[in-house]
């Protein structure tokens, strides 16, 4: 049996609130469909929605054709 071994995507570097005055940066490990990104920050793992990314039009928005 020939298993096939693919590199896994480069998803990059994401910034996440974690206050008002508090941030964290890692690698992006995964990505929801709602939008928030899981990082590694060398401690651990946190889940939060990326500062350093253009927020994604709903999905009803190519239905009424409406500018965002």
């Amino acid at each position: 049996m020939i298993h096939a071994i693919f590199p896994k995507p480069n998803r990059g570097f994401a910034t996440i609130a974690l206050s008002a005055h508090q941030s964290a940066q890692g690698p992006v490990l995964r990505e929801y469909r709602d939008g928030r990104v899981v990082i590694d920050t060398g401690r651990g793992q946190l889940t939060g929605l990326p500062l350093n990314r253009a927020p994604r039009a709903p999905v009803w928005m190519p239905i009424f054709g409406l500018a965002y």
